[in-house]
Protein backbone atom coordinates (compact mmCIF):
# COMPACT_ATOMS: atom_id res chain seq x y z
CA UNK A 1 0.00 0.00 0.00
CA UNK A 2 1.20 3.61 -0.98
CA UNK A 3 1.79 5.60 2.69
CA UNK A 4 1.16 9.46 2.88
CA UNK A 5 4.04 11.64 4.87
CA UNK A 6 4.00 14.95 5.30
CA UNK A 7 6.89 16.68 3.64
CA UNK A 8 8.98 20.14 4.16
CA UNK A 9 7.89 22.19 0.98
CA UNK A 10 10.41 22.52 -1.36
CA UNK A 11 11.02 25.72 -3.45
CA UNK A 12 12.22 25.07 -7.27
CA UNK A 13 15.91 27.49 -7.15
CA UNK A 14 15.53 30.65 -9.16
CA UNK A 15 17.84 32.03 -11.89
CA UNK A 16 18.53 27.71 -13.14
CA UNK A 17 17.34 29.25 -16.73
CA UNK A 18 20.77 32.27 -16.73
CA UNK A 19 22.53 30.02 -15.20
CA UNK A 20 22.04 27.42 -18.31
CA UNK A 21 22.18 30.52 -20.49
CA UNK A 22 25.54 31.67 -18.64
CA UNK A 23 27.05 28.02 -19.08
CA UNK A 24 26.34 27.78 -22.42
CA UNK A 25 27.47 31.16 -23.88
CA UNK A 26 30.76 30.73 -21.96
CA UNK A 27 31.32 27.59 -23.50
CA UNK A 28 30.42 28.36 -26.65
CA UNK A 29 32.79 31.46 -26.59
CA UNK A 30 35.75 29.32 -25.43
CA UNK A 31 34.88 26.64 -28.17
CA UNK A 32 35.42 29.22 -30.72
CA UNK A 33 38.77 31.06 -29.14
CA UNK A 34 40.09 27.20 -29.38
CA UNK A 35 38.23 26.27 -32.84
CA UNK A 36 40.23 29.62 -34.40
CA UNK A 37 43.52 29.09 -32.98
CA UNK A 38 43.64 25.68 -34.11
CA UNK A 39 42.32 26.42 -37.92
CA UNK A 40 45.10 29.43 -38.07
CA UNK A 41 48.03 27.25 -36.76
CA UNK A 42 46.85 23.95 -39.14
CA UNK A 43 45.18 25.30 -41.62
CA UNK A 44 47.36 25.92 -44.60
CA UNK A 45 45.69 26.15 -48.21
CA UNK A 46 45.88 28.57 -51.79
CA UNK A 47 42.14 27.95 -52.18
CA UNK A 48 39.38 29.73 -50.97
CA UNK A 49 37.12 26.43 -50.77
CA UNK A 50 39.54 24.20 -49.03
CA UNK A 51 40.14 27.05 -46.21
CA UNK A 52 36.49 27.46 -45.98
CA UNK A 53 35.80 23.71 -45.23
CA UNK A 54 38.69 23.46 -43.08
CA UNK A 55 37.64 26.65 -41.30
CA UNK A 56 33.96 25.51 -40.55
CA UNK A 57 34.74 22.08 -39.30
CA UNK A 58 37.48 23.48 -37.24
CA UNK A 59 35.40 25.82 -35.34
CA UNK A 60 32.24 24.03 -35.66
CA UNK A 61 34.15 20.95 -34.53
CA UNK A 62 35.38 22.73 -31.58
CA UNK A 63 32.38 24.69 -30.62
CA UNK A 64 30.40 21.74 -30.64
CA UNK A 65 32.14 19.66 -28.36
CA UNK A 66 32.21 22.41 -25.66
CA UNK A 67 28.34 23.21 -26.35
CA UNK A 68 27.92 19.55 -25.49
CA UNK A 69 30.27 18.82 -23.05
CA UNK A 70 29.08 21.86 -20.53
CA UNK A 71 26.08 19.88 -18.59
CA UNK A 72 28.20 16.97 -18.10
CA UNK A 73 30.66 18.79 -17.10
CA UNK A 74 29.23 20.48 -14.70
CA UNK A 75 27.60 17.01 -13.26
CA UNK A 76 30.75 15.32 -12.81
CA UNK A 77 29.84 13.02 -15.76
CA UNK A 78 32.61 12.04 -17.12
CA UNK A 79 31.51 8.94 -19.69
CA UNK A 80 28.59 11.15 -20.89
CA UNK A 81 31.01 14.04 -21.75
CA UNK A 82 32.99 11.90 -23.46
CA UNK A 83 29.96 10.37 -25.54
CA UNK A 84 27.47 13.43 -25.92
CA UNK A 85 31.01 15.98 -27.09
CA UNK A 86 32.37 13.63 -29.31
CA UNK A 87 28.99 13.44 -31.12
CA UNK A 88 28.39 17.00 -30.59
CA UNK A 89 32.22 17.54 -32.13
CA UNK A 90 31.71 15.20 -35.11
CA UNK A 91 28.43 16.80 -36.20
CA UNK A 92 29.26 19.93 -35.39
CA UNK A 93 32.65 19.95 -37.83
CA UNK A 94 30.03 18.42 -40.93
CA UNK A 95 27.45 21.00 -39.90
CA UNK A 96 30.71 23.66 -39.70
CA UNK A 97 31.96 22.77 -42.93
CA UNK A 98 28.91 22.53 -44.79
CA UNK A 99 27.26 25.63 -43.47
CA UNK A 100 30.11 27.95 -44.32
CA UNK A 101 30.78 26.64 -47.76
CA UNK A 102 26.96 27.56 -48.61
CA UNK A 103 27.29 30.64 -46.26
CA UNK A 104 30.17 31.90 -48.46
CA UNK A 105 27.60 31.15 -51.78
CA UNK A 106 24.77 33.02 -49.89
CA UNK A 107 26.59 35.97 -48.97
CA UNK A 108 27.93 35.81 -52.68
CA UNK A 109 24.55 35.62 -53.28
CA UNK A 110 23.33 38.76 -51.51
CA UNK A 111 26.76 40.65 -52.62
CA UNK A 112 28.23 41.30 -49.31
CA UNK A 113 27.57 43.89 -46.56
CA UNK A 114 26.33 43.40 -43.26
CA UNK A 115 22.94 41.74 -44.44
CA UNK A 116 24.65 39.19 -46.16
CA UNK A 117 27.56 38.09 -43.74
CA UNK A 118 24.77 38.27 -41.00
CA UNK A 119 22.55 35.42 -43.35
CA UNK A 120 25.71 33.79 -44.16
CA UNK A 121 26.83 32.88 -40.57
CA UNK A 122 22.99 32.51 -39.86
CA UNK A 123 23.84 29.31 -42.41
CA UNK A 124 26.86 28.35 -40.29
CA UNK A 125 25.26 28.70 -37.23
CA UNK A 126 22.21 26.10 -38.29
CA UNK A 127 25.17 23.49 -39.36
CA UNK A 128 26.84 24.27 -35.89
CA UNK A 129 23.63 24.12 -33.82
CA UNK A 130 22.36 20.87 -35.44
CA UNK A 131 25.00 19.13 -33.34
CA UNK A 132 22.72 19.14 -30.38
CA UNK A 133 20.02 16.75 -31.97
CA UNK A 134 22.78 14.69 -32.90
CA UNK A 135 24.93 14.50 -29.91
CA UNK A 136 22.16 13.96 -27.48
CA UNK A 137 19.70 11.48 -30.82
CA UNK A 138 16.53 14.26 -29.89
CA UNK A 139 14.21 15.43 -32.86
CA UNK A 140 13.19 18.07 -30.04
CA UNK A 141 16.73 18.87 -29.46
CA UNK A 142 17.51 19.35 -33.07
CA UNK A 143 14.71 21.90 -33.42
CA UNK A 144 16.05 23.92 -30.98
CA UNK A 145 19.82 23.66 -31.94
CA UNK A 146 18.60 24.50 -35.58
CA UNK A 147 16.22 27.75 -34.11
CA UNK A 148 18.97 28.36 -31.28
CA UNK A 149 22.23 28.16 -34.24
CA UNK A 150 20.76 29.94 -36.49
CA UNK A 151 19.86 32.90 -34.60
CA UNK A 152 23.17 32.88 -32.92
CA UNK A 153 24.87 33.10 -36.00
CA UNK A 154 22.92 35.62 -37.19
CA UNK A 155 23.72 38.17 -34.51
CA UNK A 156 26.82 36.97 -34.56
CA UNK A 157 27.67 37.69 -38.58
CA UNK A 158 26.08 40.57 -37.86
CA UNK A 159 28.31 42.20 -34.98
CA UNK A 160 31.47 40.83 -36.99
CA UNK A 161 30.92 42.51 -40.50
CA UNK A 162 30.08 45.68 -37.83
CA UNK A 163 33.15 45.07 -35.80
CA UNK A 164 34.98 44.41 -39.65
CA UNK A 165 33.77 47.83 -40.66
CA UNK A 166 34.35 50.13 -38.18
CA UNK A 167 37.86 48.59 -37.32
CA UNK A 168 38.67 49.05 -41.14
CA UNK A 169 41.93 47.26 -41.92
CA UNK A 170 42.19 45.65 -38.34
CA UNK A 171 40.22 42.12 -40.24
CA UNK A 172 42.45 39.93 -38.29
CA UNK A 173 40.77 41.91 -34.91
CA UNK A 174 37.50 41.61 -35.84
CA UNK A 175 37.98 38.34 -37.27
CA UNK A 176 38.68 37.42 -33.60
CA UNK A 177 35.76 38.88 -31.53
CA UNK A 178 33.73 38.14 -34.80
CA UNK A 179 34.25 34.50 -34.03
CA UNK A 180 34.02 34.84 -30.31
CA UNK A 181 30.74 36.83 -30.53
CA UNK A 182 29.79 33.69 -32.97
CA UNK A 183 30.63 31.39 -30.72
CA UNK A 184 28.94 32.87 -27.14
CA UNK A 185 25.71 34.03 -29.57
CA UNK A 186 25.20 30.19 -30.43
CA UNK A 187 25.11 29.19 -27.00
CA UNK A 188 23.25 32.11 -25.23
CA UNK A 189 20.50 31.25 -28.58
CA UNK A 190 20.82 27.92 -27.84
CA UNK A 191 19.33 28.30 -24.08
CA UNK A 192 17.02 30.98 -24.81
CA UNK A 193 15.45 28.92 -27.47
CA UNK A 194 15.09 26.13 -25.14
CA UNK A 195 13.86 28.14 -22.01
CA UNK A 196 11.14 29.42 -24.68
CA UNK A 197 10.04 26.63 -26.48
CA UNK A 198 10.63 23.78 -24.00
CA UNK A 199 7.47 21.67 -23.26
CA UNK A 200 8.72 19.49 -20.26
CA UNK A 201 11.78 19.49 -17.21
CA UNK A 202 12.90 18.54 -13.92
CA UNK A 203 14.60 20.92 -11.66
CA UNK A 204 17.10 19.57 -9.06
CA UNK A 205 16.20 21.45 -5.80
CA UNK A 206 17.82 18.96 -3.13
CA UNK A 207 20.65 17.43 -3.91
CA UNK A 208 24.14 17.42 -5.52
CA UNK A 209 23.35 19.03 -8.56
CA UNK A 210 20.82 21.54 -6.62
CA UNK A 211 19.35 24.01 -9.27
CA UNK A 212 20.39 21.88 -12.16
CA UNK A 213 17.69 21.95 -15.03
CA UNK A 214 17.08 18.67 -17.19
CA UNK A 215 15.03 18.95 -20.84
CA UNK A 216 13.09 16.06 -21.24
CA UNK A 217 13.60 15.67 -24.68
CA UNK A 218 12.96 12.25 -25.30
CA UNK A 219 10.17 10.05 -25.51
CA UNK A 220 11.34 8.02 -22.32
CA UNK A 221 14.17 9.53 -20.41
CA UNK A 222 16.28 7.56 -17.55
CA UNK A 223 17.01 9.05 -14.58
CA UNK A 224 19.74 7.52 -11.66
CA UNK A 225 23.21 6.60 -11.24
CA UNK A 226 24.28 5.91 -14.66
CA UNK A 227 25.77 8.77 -16.38
CA UNK A 228 24.05 7.31 -19.36
CA UNK A 229 21.05 8.45 -18.16
CA UNK A 230 18.97 11.47 -19.62
CA UNK A 231 18.88 12.97 -15.70
CA UNK A 232 22.27 11.88 -13.93
CA UNK A 233 21.62 12.17 -9.82
CA UNK A 234 25.14 11.59 -7.88
CA UNK A 235 26.59 11.83 -4.64
CA UNK A 236 22.85 10.11 -2.88
CA UNK A 237 23.47 6.42 -1.99
CA UNK A 238 19.81 5.59 -1.88
CA UNK A 239 19.69 6.74 -5.98
CA UNK A 240 20.05 3.08 -8.24
CA UNK A 241 21.62 3.06 -11.20
CA UNK A 242 18.35 2.94 -13.16
CA UNK A 243 16.03 4.12 -10.37
CA UNK A 244 12.83 5.50 -12.72
CA UNK A 245 11.99 6.94 -15.73
CA UNK A 246 9.67 9.85 -17.08
CA UNK A 247 7.49 8.58 -20.36
CA UNK A 248 5.96 10.81 -22.48
CA UNK A 249 2.77 9.46 -23.54
CA UNK A 250 -0.45 10.94 -25.25
CA UNK A 251 -2.33 11.02 -21.95
CA UNK A 252 0.48 12.94 -20.18
CA UNK A 253 4.01 12.04 -18.39
CA UNK A 254 4.10 9.22 -16.63
CA UNK A 255 7.41 8.26 -13.94
CA UNK A 256 7.92 4.73 -13.86
CA UNK A 257 9.98 3.38 -10.42
CA UNK A 258 12.42 0.57 -11.23
CA UNK A 259 14.19 0.88 -7.70
CA UNK A 260 13.31 -1.39 -4.66
CA UNK A 261 10.14 -0.25 -2.50
CA UNK A 262 10.14 2.72 -0.39
CA UNK A 263 13.18 5.01 -2.07
CA UNK A 264 10.59 6.40 -4.52
CA UNK A 265 8.48 9.19 -3.94
CA UNK A 266 5.96 11.80 -5.76
CA UNK A 267 4.39 14.10 -3.24
CA UNK A 268 5.05 11.87 -0.32
CA UNK A 269 3.54 8.90 -2.01
CA UNK A 270 5.89 5.81 -2.24
CA UNK A 271 5.14 4.84 -5.75
CA UNK A 272 5.70 1.23 -5.69
CA UNK A 273 5.07 0.92 -10.52
CA UNK A 274 3.82 3.93 -12.32
CA UNK A 275 2.69 7.47 -11.40
CA UNK A 276 1.06 10.02 -13.71
CA UNK A 277 3.26 13.43 -13.24
CA UNK A 278 1.29 16.86 -12.27
CA UNK A 279 3.06 20.22 -13.21
CA UNK A 280 4.31 21.11 -9.66
CA UNK A 281 4.74 17.61 -8.54
CA UNK A 282 8.04 16.76 -6.26
CA UNK A 283 9.60 13.84 -7.10
CA UNK A 284 12.05 11.87 -4.50
CA UNK A 285 14.35 9.38 -5.58
CA UNK A 286 16.18 8.60 -2.40
CA UNK A 287 17.14 11.86 -0.62
CA UNK A 288 17.17 13.77 -4.11
CA UNK A 289 14.21 15.96 -4.64
CA UNK A 290 13.36 17.28 -8.16
CA UNK A 291 10.67 19.48 -9.34
CA UNK A 292 8.28 18.07 -12.46
CA UNK A 293 7.33 20.90 -14.77
CA UNK A 294 5.54 20.79 -17.50
CA UNK A 295 3.81 23.83 -20.14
Amino acid sequence: MSAVTTQPEVRPARGAGLRHAYDLALAGATGAVFGLYLYTELVQSDSVWVRDAWAGAVIGGVIGFFLNAAGPLRDGAWLKLARVSSWGAAAGALGGAAGLILGEVVIGWLQGGTLGRAASWAVLGLGIGASQGIAYRSKQRLVYGLLGGGLGGLVGGYLFESLRQRMGERYTLSQGLGIVILGAGLGLFLALVEEVLKRAWVQVVRGRQEGRTYLLSRAHCSMGLDERAEVGLFGDPQVARRHAEIEATREGYVLRNFAPAGRTRVNGTIVSETQRLNDGDRIELGQTVLVFRQR
